[in-house]
């Protein structure tokens, strides 16, 4: 095997992070019945069927969350989310 090819995440990496992920989001409130939970898994589901790397800011109403979708190996999926701020 290539040196390429032993770098990138296999689909069974990805479906392991996808599911430890989307588990974790209605630990913190986000339903799994929201558009932001949708948009989350739609996301992943895509990179876990071969997609390519991918970043995206998601509005999860209270929280901004940044969406970080590696292909590489030995980078890890994450979803870091924070606050807004309350306008005056």
């Amino acid at each position: 095997m290539s040196d390429l090819a032993e770098s990138v995440k296999s689909k069974g990496e990805r479906l392991k992070e996808t599911i430890t992920l989307l588990k974790k989001l209605p630990k913190v409130g986000i339903p799994d019945s929201s558009y932001a939970y949708e948009k989350v898994k739609g996301l992943m589901t895509n990179w876990v069927n071969d997609g390519p790397a991918h970043t995206e800011l998601i509005d999860f109403k209270s929280h901004w969350g940044t969406l970080v979708l590696p292909v590489k190996e030995g980078k890890v999926s994450s979803l870091d989310l924070k606050a807004k701020r309350p306008t005056t």
